[in-house]
């Protein structure tokens, strides 16, 4: 291939990987959006199940208030009703009975007496922790639904922007950038760090992987005997570019020379996995 085509299409690709990874980071940012959404609905379900439990718990104290107070009225009346009996007795085997039950009733409508206070007592208590809960609960249902406008507002500007950066990159690729090339370069700056086309520097590294590249690759790299050729490492485009600066490659790994370098090289089959 000709090194001003070479070079257009290495040109292209440096282009659409600055768009490709400022796409990339706004769909990251979009997935993570939702969490404190997620919070304030988990927080807001709590807070609705509690006043789920306190609104039982206040239906069922009411029902044992108005219990209660039936029962108490009904042991009012029947003490009542056994001393208005004692003015009309004149035996004395009778009076004495009337007497004995007079005094049961009388532990009885106290017993209940305190049952129906402590039954009123709860039923207050109840409804102000009810009133107050509810109070909580449309505090958070107001937080949640600011929190979805927000978001909303910040996806369908986010999203507007990933519209636009997707035009460009097909803009991009009809170019000079085969379907080929572009879906595998997709995947890999994806998954790459939004790093996908890296030059081999001092000679012979990948600048991606920093891995030492056998002489021959890099010739052939250098040569552009291919408008691609991919770091067997790293699996990123790798393009040659000229660097004076000379370092100690024993600072970074090697592989063997020859034969035995390529037989670990990705495949295109691989790219599917990047």
């Amino acid at each position: 291939m000709a090194d001003n085509e070479l070079h257009h299409v290495h040109t292209l690709l440096l282009q659409l990987q600055d768009v490709l990874r400022e796409k990339f980071e706004l769909e990251e940012e979009i997935e993570v959006l939702p969490a404190a959404l997620k919070e304030k609905e988990a927080r807001l379900e709590a807070a609705n199940a509690k006043y789920v439990e306190l609104n039982d718990a206040y239906t069922k104290a009411r029902q044992d208030a108005t219990s209660n107070s039936i029962k108490y009225d009904d042991a009012v009346k029947a003490r009542t009703d056994a001393e208005k009996l004692v003015e009309k007795i004149t035996l004395q085997r009778e009076y004495e009975a009337v007497t004995k039950q007079i005094d049961e009733a009388r532990v009885v409508e106290n017993a209940l007496l305190k049952a129906r206070n402590a039954s009123n007592k709860l039923v207050d208590e109840l409804d102000g922790q009810l009133k107050a809960q509810e109070e909580v609960c449309d505090v958070l249902k107001a937080e949640v639904e600011e929190e979805k406008s927000k978001i909303d507002g910040i996806l369908k500007e986010k999203n507007e922007k990933i519209v636009d950066l997707d035009a460009r990159c097909i803009q991009i690729k009809a170019e000079g950038i085969s379907d080929d090339i572009y879906a595998k370069f997709c995947r890999i700056v994806k998954n790459k760090n939004g790093l996908g086309i890296t030059p081999i520097i001092q000679g012979q590294v990948c600048s991606g992987c920093h891995m030492i590249l056998p002489m021959q690759f890099v010739n052939d790299v250098r040569l552009g005997t291919s408008a691609t050729e991919y770091c067997p490492y790293c699996s990123r485009i790798l393009y040659y570019q000229e660097d004076e600066e000379q370092i100690d490659l024993s600072d970074f790994e090697s592989s063997e020379a020859g034969e035995d370098f390529f037989a670990d090289a990705i495949s295109d089959d691989d790219f599917d996995n990047v």
